[in-house]
């Protein structure tokens, strides 16, 4: 039962497959101090992100990357969780495999 309180985010994600253009991630939860979404990149996807005035937490569902933050890279895999701190400018890139991953931010996602 999907309601105000639960997601089904398999639901959201087959949704993301089937669009078209660039921009493949829904926000589900949306507040002034919480923000919760799933994203989808794909094999060879190059994703930046600007610097938010908010922190930003990456949980990783599906497949492999790497991610910048600020100078530094990590590669990402399934069950890690990345923690973008405030002003930060940060990009997936190195998309090994379809990459689907969580995103909460500490406020509204500008």
């Amino acid at each position: 039962m999907v309601s105000k309180f639960s997601h089904d985010t398999n639901q959201y994600l087959e949704a993301l497959k089937k669009k078209t253009g660039d921009e493949k991630f829904k926000t589900f939860v949306r507040g002034e101090k919480l923000s919760m979404g799933i994203q989808l990149l794909k094999k060879g996807d190059d994703y930046g992100e600007p610097a938010h005035k908010n922190g930003e937490i990456y949980y990783i569902v599906k497949g492999h990357a790497t991610l910048k933050i600020g100078k530094k890279d990590y590669e990402v895999s399934p069950g890690m969780a990345m923690h973008i701190p405030p002003k930060v400018i940060h990009r997936f890139y190195n998309v090994k495999k379809e990459l689907v991953f969580l995103f909460i931010f500490g406020g509204l996602d500008d």
